[in-house]
């Protein structure tokens, strides 16, 4: 009796252990089945999610109203862990590793606990791991008093700096200004291609600081500045600025319809002046001319819409052409172009056109 007793109690104590043991394994199956659904909310988040992602992410939100708290707590966090507009872009999957990775330490049993905690437990976990890995990835190589504004991958974007002046960013372009700007200056730095309409103000003059070195300086004007390994290309729509390719040159003032291109190679910079701002096409939205000739005018549209135009009559080259800003269809643009100029228009392949005959008026 006596053995069956000591044998009856150790099995008990072997089955609570067993229990024990399976139970903290559920409660790591759950923190790692709820950080699986913290990663897709991130990537929701932050645009990255697929379309499946999406759908898995979806069904699991319907799943109780538990799992709506988690997703709007971790929204909450998400939105303090990129305030002010800077740049908020993790290796999402890396971080879920890591996650991962410090869940897996958690070996003590837990007391048994309600469904709901135990799933606003596990967020509160999983969100606070992430928001502290991916605050410290991303803002860790920042200075504190640097904001960086990119349009790295999405479409041109816009904005207002702190001084009234906005700017506007070319896909893959960054500027970087400080939060507040120190002594007479206003200086911001760009990569890539960015449009300025900058704030008059005399007494601290507006500096563009570019990537290959040199810098714009303007008082109060609109202009564009487009960088590439090759060469950087500054065009005035209105105003006035000093453009200085290299940090040892001052180099040429520019005004109004003029565009300085420097070639980092040849270490040389060419004026010209515009007959047309239609390189800004990709901030204004659309062509525009005025008094354009016609063959700048079919540049401009080969440009845009990615075709190629033959103007057959050389008599037209510099016939001067006017017309509204447009983002129209090509075959609505050579229509018009073709009624004001009594052009007959040939489509001669899927994006090719030629132009013949016509009449300058």
């Amino acid at each position: 009796m006596a053995k069956m007793l000591v044998g009856g109690i150790g099995d008990a104590g072997y089955g609570i252990v067993l229990n024990a043991e399976k139970q903290r394994e559920n409660n790591i199956k759950t923190l790692m089945k709820e950080s699986e659904y913290i990663l897709l909310l991130s990537k929701r988040f932050s645009g990255e999610i697929s379309p499946t992602e999406s759908t898995m992410l979806d069904e699991w939100l319907r799943q109780s109203p538990e799992n709506e708290q988690i997703a709007t707590v971790y929204q909450r966090l998400w939105d303090k862990a990129a305030p002010n507009g800077k740049t908020f872009s993790p290796d999402l999957n890396a971080d879920f590793l890591k996650v991962q990775a410090r869940i897996r330490k958690f070996d003590q049993p837990t007391m048994q606990v309600s469904l709901g905690q135990k799933l606003m437990r596990a967020a509160a976990v999983v969100a606070l791991l992430l928001a502290a890995i991916l605050g410290w990835q991303q803002f860790s190589t920042l200075s504190a008093s640097e904001i960086v504004f990119s349009s790295e991958n999405t479409d041109n974007k816009s904005f207002v700096l702190p001084d009234g002046s906005r700017i506007w960013l070319r896909k893959g372009g960054q500027l970087v200004y400080p939060e507040r700007w120190a002594g007479n200056e206003r200086r911001v730095k760009l990569r890539g291609e960015g449009y300025f309409e900058v704030n008059h103000d005399p007494a601290h003059p507006f500096k563009v600081e570019l990537e290959h070195g040199g810098s714009v300086e303007v008082l109060g004007t609109q202009f564009d500045v487009r960088q590439t390994a090759d060469q950087t290309t500054v065009l005035v729509r209105s105003g006035k600025v000093r453009f200085s390719p290299t940090a040892q040159s001052e180099g040429p003032v520019l005004t109004a319809n003029q565009k300085a291109v420097f070639d980092h190679s040849a270490a040389q910079v060419r004026l010209s002046n515009l007959s047309s701002l239609n390189e800004l096409s990709w901030q204004t939205g659309g062509l525009e001319f005025v008094n354009t000739p016609l063959n700048h005018v079919v540049s401009d549209l080969e440009r845009y819409y990615g075709v190629k135009i033959a103007l057959r009559n050389p008599a037209m080259s510099s016939c001067p052409h006017s017309a509204p800003l447009t983002s129209q269809p090509i075959e609505k643009v050579l229509e018009t172009l073709a009624l004001t100029h009594q052009l007959k228009v040939k489509k001669m392949g899927e994006r090719s056109y030629e132009l013949s005959g016509g009449q300058c008026r």
